[in-house]
């Protein structure tokens, strides 16, 4: 074949639309795209929450026994001067403290209000107690032999705040435990 039977056999098509028609294409792509995203919504509730990829949680305390923690792999650098005793300090006792008791350390203390499968429940409760004034409230994410649990604690600086608070407490739940 020639050159200019190639060019002959070439054709384009072109597409003109009036301003009708480039409104319902653009309508119908938007319904398309709306019904698409419809569709995922249904399909992302009906799926359960332990299958979710992130999820946002409030910050959550959790104790667990030390020997239930995985053990972390440090590596440092010795040197000579790990091995010298520490430096002794010397204390002046000053004779108006020699006779008092040293001042122990404050553990913290918490108030166990609600132990619940329901974790709407939980956060609920903790909101209340926040309004209340118990800024220290939180909700604890746990798992038990039943399956996750959620408790909703106070923490307090020690065991004496917790025990005085725990009258105002019992407004909100009629069951406290003060633990450790």
């Amino acid at each position: 074949m020639s050159h200019e039977a190639l060019a002959e056999d070439q054709s384009h098509y072109e597409i003109s639309l009036t301003a009708g028609q480039a409104f319902v294409a653009f309508v119908l792509l938007l319904l398309s795209l709306a019904v698409t995203f419809a569709f995922g919504l249904m399909i992302g509730k009906s799926q359960p929450d332990d299958h979710l990829m992130a999820r946002k949680e409030p910050a959550v305390i959790t104790e667990r026994p030390a020997a239930a923690a995985p053990a972390k792999r440090v590596e440092q650098a010795v040197t000579v001067d790990d091995f010298q005793p520490p430096p002794k300090i010397e204390e002046s006792v000053s004779p108006k403290l020699s006779g008092a008791p040293a001042p122990s350390p404050a553990i913290p203390a918490y108030a166990q209000l609600l132990t619940t499968a329901d974790q709407k429940t939980a956060e609920g409760l903790a909101a209340k107690l926040i309004d209340g004034g118990f800024t220290a409230a939180y909700v604890e994410r746990t798992t038990t032999d039943k399956g996750p649990a959620f408790r909703v604690r106070v923490k307090f600086a020690s065991d004496n705040e917790a025990r005085s608070a725990e009258g105002k407490l019992r407004h909100f739940a009629p069951d406290v435990w003060i633990t450790r």
